[in-house]
């Protein structure tokens, strides 16, 4: 037996989600239109269509390149990268926003630290020829880097392969419902 309301609150975050997709997608639609000779580029290349696998490929350039420190850079690298996947471009769009105002201090500081620590597991010390990479401040842009890279790509894989898998069972739960209804 379910609690009381709680189909009313599963409800509700449905509808927000739902809101917020539509949301990411208007915005996503109007960029295009200032910019139409990428829509057409889009268009032309296959980034604008939609089914499981383009999606999926998209979740993965827009969870690649927002987990990365490329802001200023991310919508160029995300057409670059949906071009060179064939992942749909709106997808992208929605999911680089991982990476947004409020969450870009901590995911930074959070790269720095996991790339610290990956310099220390290292065998490379300051004091090391080969290490002259890590003298000066370069070292600190260094670690961002390497940290933010060891996070996007296990998050870019596993966001791949859920989003594929999501999309699969809901396009087969579409059309059950299509052919029962």
């Amino acid at each position: 037996m379910k609690p009381a309301g709680s189909s009313r609150s599963q409800g509700g975050f449905l509808e927000r989600f739902r809101g917020r997709q539509r949301e990411f997608s208007r915005q996503g639609r109007e960029w295009l239109r200032r910019y139409p000779r990428v829509q057409r580029l889009l268009e032309a290349t296959g980034c604008l269509k939609g089914g499981a696998e383009a999606m999926a490929r998209g979740v993965a350039v827009g969870l690649f390149i927002g987990l990365t420190p490329t802001v200023g850079f991310q919508t160029p690298l995300m057409i670059l990268g949906c071009l060179l996947t064939r992942g749909n471009f709106l997808t992208a769009f929605m999911v680089s926003w991982v990476s947004n105002p409020f969450t870009m201090g901590p995911l930074y500081w959070g790269f720095h630290a996991v790339g610290q620590g990956m310099f220390g597991i290292l065998p490379l010390q300051p004091g090391e020829a080969s290490a002259w990479v890590l003298r000066g401040p370069g070292d600190e842009m260094l670690f961002t880097v390497v940290g933010s890279l060891l996070v996007a790509l296990p998050a870019a894989l596993i966001g791949y392969l859920v989003s594929h898998r999501l999309s699969v069972v809901l396009a087969a739960r579409r059309r059950r419902r299509g052919v029962a209804g």
